[in-house]
């Protein structure tokens, strides 16, 4: 059986926060690449920020980045 990476496993976690962004493994960072405008809004919200650095620690990172989208 092949066991769920740990950026697929805090995409998912993410997910049930209503948080929904790939997320990209780079060591112990984790890098959250939102899927719309709604995650970086929300992401505003301290209590949001801090859930989702609690859920990345959970799953063995030590840092949290979000990609900004490119600026047309």
């Amino acid at each position: 059986m092949h066991a769920e990476s740990p950026g697929a496993a805090l995409e998912a976690a993410l997910a049930e926060e209503g948080i929904h962004a790939r997320v990209s493994a780079d060591g112990a960072l984790a890098v959250l690449v939102p899927h719309d405008a709604a995650v970086l809004a929300a992401l505003r919200d301290d209590a949001r920020r801090e859930r989702v650095v609690t859920l990345a620690r959970e799953y063995g990172f030590t840092h949290v980045a979000v990609e900004l989208p490119a600026s047309s």
